[in-house]
């Protein structure tokens, strides 16, 4: 899958002036938007605007990161309730191969 577009993910709905540059988007020609905290995959959004979690882990930061992304595009939800209902898949291979973003580790081994 071919990465359209990278960005660093503003902060708009956070008290975060800026995210400092950990926290970045992936668009790829699909539609799909794939948001790395740090160095991890932690969720997507797929063409159809459905949300993907995919880091079992949660921390504060990460989170803030994640309800920023959700809420530019759309999607209702958001804290650590919610995310922690969510299931978590594995991030789909096309979209590790982009060349721009290294995975540390992939993200749903419990």
């Amino acid at each position: 899958m071919n990465m359209t577009n990278h960005y660093q993910l503003p902060s708009v709905y956070s008290r975060n002036q800026s995210f400092y540059g950990k926290a970045n988007v992936a668009e790829y020609e699909d539609g799909t938007k794939v948001l790395w905290s740090y160095t991890t995959p932690v969720c997507y959004i797929d063409q159809r605007g459905a949300f993907h979690r995919t880091w079992h882990g949660y921390s504060a930061t990460t989170m803030k990161h994640v309800n920023d992304f959700i809420y530019q595009n759309g999607i209702h939800g958001g804290g650590a309730t919610w995310w922690r209902s969510q299931p978590c898949e594995e991030l789909p291979m096309d979209y590790y191969s982009t060349g721009y973003f290294i995975p540390k580790y992939r993200a749903c081994y419990y």
